[in-house]
């Protein structure tokens, strides 16, 4: 299966913006209503499921894919979803996983052991099987997924190299063994 990233190693690959700041407060502000309408034209979108207590590790993944002009659905940004949630809420991450081009599962512990999250992959099966979805697997420092195999039949996002930099050192792996690089497929 993936090598896995680490949690520090997916905090470290964003550095400073365009503020100077670091980290998920530079995403947060990215997203605010007052700066979007400076943002760039976006080349592809991209719905990301996780677990609420990985919201630190969103930040930064939302910070990496902004950079790489993905445009980046998470359900915390969305002003429109109360707390707590309710079955308007599913319905709206349902059709905000139909309206973005691909979907990308943070497989942390804590999302593979969320309803929420086995929830929205199911979701994604039925839209985005097999070419629009991945599994970006991050542990504490290594990982399994030993009782959820079910994981293994979707694509995963893998780093060739020691490399934490989000440019071609990542794949995407097919079940069937095929490879396409990390910002290929993003854009695809």
């Amino acid at each position: 299966m993936a090598n896995f990233i680490t949690k520090e190693q997916l905090k470290s690959t964003l550095g400073e913006d365009s503020f100077g700041i670091k980290g998920s407060m530079a995403v947060l502000l990215s997203m605010s209503s007052k700066l979007s309408k400076n943002r760039r034209e976006f080349e592809s979108s991209i719905f990301i499921s996780h677990s609420h207590k990985n919201s630190d590790l969103v930040g930064y993944l939302v910070g990496i894919l902004n950079k790489l002009k993905i445009e980046v659905y998470v359900d915390w940004m969305d002003d429109e979803l109360s707390y707590p949630p309710t079955g308007s809420t599913a319905v709206k991450i349902k059709n905000m996983i139909k309206a973005n081009k691909k979907f990308l599962l943070l497989a942390t512990t804590e999302a593979i052991e969320s309803k929420w999250c086995n929830w929205e992959l199911g979701i994604g099966d039925v839209h985005k099987y097999i070419s629009n979805i991945a599994l970006l697997p991050v542990a504490d420092n290594s990982g399994n997924w030993n009782g959820n195999e079910y994981l293994q039949i979707y694509p995963y996002v893998d780093k060739r190299y020691k490399s934490v930099e989000w440019n071609d050192d990542y794949d995407v792996i097919f079940p069937d063994g095929k490879k396409i690089g990390i910002i290929e497929w993003l854009k695809s």
